[in-house]
């Protein structure tokens, strides 16, 4: 027998239910369901009308959302950094982002540091870098540290440049930076020499950077001995390369009964330049030595060690560069590729 029933759930030909007979639909909550079948079935708990349902809960999670987002939204005063601990004079040049440890030892040792107007020679003296008076080498070190700073670095062999996984890298040995580094000169992992870093945002562009034209003078070690026509030949190269080469030179540093060491001086020469230059004249890499950088050598710092430059001498840098561009006449400008497209089929040469 088949039964089909009609809107209001009864069978055909019966009479509907009226309203008040119909089971009435649970209704849902969004939790506490235990506590509220306690408190139907009379025990201990809150009553239903104590509770709210879930579309209810729901709109006011959506107004708490709103009014932290508010809250968040609003200027908070900054809290102050908390008040360092006493530390060692030597810790705290590294801390005020002057020096790595090892060259403020030699700093500190060699009377170049004044605490509160007083030459300190012990590098183990206690400080407080939020109280105490710190200059060293006439720069007045302030709490909390300057944010724009560059510094001269001499990088290890086998450290690279950027970061890899399970590589050690330049970062490691540099003071911790949120906004970063600007190099100004690279080199390449198995390469070591000087390096200068910094944090303010004119250096961005290497190609562009007002450091990009310091002289540079590398010790390059060969596996073999090298002839004077091979040195005449890649000096030769060297200023040929770039207009601002005109002073580059290739000499002989000195050589032993099996390798040698060549000297490289030159202001633009890009690293990949270097090793295809060199190759091309039969001549293998074994080490490759930055060795000065403008008036910086690489004797003042050990390696792995850092410090900031001073106001002179990244002046002394800068004036040592249009010298050579004065002399050479600036670059000629180059149109880009769509104008110059444009000037050889539409304009007549005159």
């Amino acid at each position: 027998m088949v039964y089909s029933f009609n809107a209001e759930g009864g069978a055909e030909g019966q009479r509907p239910r009226p309203q008040s007979q119909l089971p009435e639909r649970p209704q849902r909550y969004f939790r506490h369901r235990r506590k509220f079948r306690r408190a139907e079935e009379g025990g201990r708990g809150r009553t239903p009308g104590l509770w709210k349902r879930r579309k209810d809960f729901q709109a006011r999670r959506k107004r708490w959302q709103r009014r932290r987002a508010v809250l968040a939204r609003r200027a908070r005063p900054k809290r102050l950094p908390p008040e360092p601990n006493p530390m060692s004079l030597a810790r705290a040049l590294t801390r005020l982002k002057y020096a790595s440890h090892s060259v403020a030892l030699r700093l500190i040792r060699e009377g170049c540091v004044r605490v509160n107007d007083m030459t300190v020679l012990e590098p183990n003296v206690r400080v407080l870098v939020h109280k105490d008076r710190i200059v060293a080498d006439g720069i007045e070190l302030v709490f909390p540290p300057v944010q724009t700073y560059t510094v001269i670095f001499h990088k290890p062999p086998h450290v690279a440049a950027s970061k890899e996984l399970g590589m050690p890298t330049v970062y490691d040995y540099l003071p911790k930076k949120r906004g970063g580094y600007f190099p100004c000169g690279r080199l390449t992992k198995a390469a070591d020499g000087l390096v200068i870093f910094s944090t303010d945002p004119v250096y961005r562009n290497p190609e562009r950077s007002p450091l990009s034209l310091l002289e540079k003078e590398y010790h390059i070690k060969v596996h073999r001995h090298v002839k004077k026509r091979e040195l005449e030949a890649l000096t030769e190269e060297l200023r040929r390369m770039s207009q601002y080469n005109e002073e580059a030179r290739a000499e002989l540093l000195r050589e032993n009964s099996r390798t040698c060491w060549i000297r490289i001086v030159a202001r633009q020469l890009p690293l990949h330049f270097l090793h295809r230059l060199l190759k091309e004249q039969g001549l293998e890499i074994l080490h490759l030595h930055r060795y000065r950088l403008g008036h910086l050598t690489s004797e003042e710092l050990p390696v792995g060690g850092w410090r900031r430059l001073r106001p002179e001498e990244l002046q002394q840098l800068e004036q040592s560069i249009p010298a050579a561009t004065e002399r050479t006449g600036s670059p000629p400008t180059k149109a880009p590729a769509w104008q110059q497209l444009y000037q050889r089929i539409f304009q007549p040469k005159g």
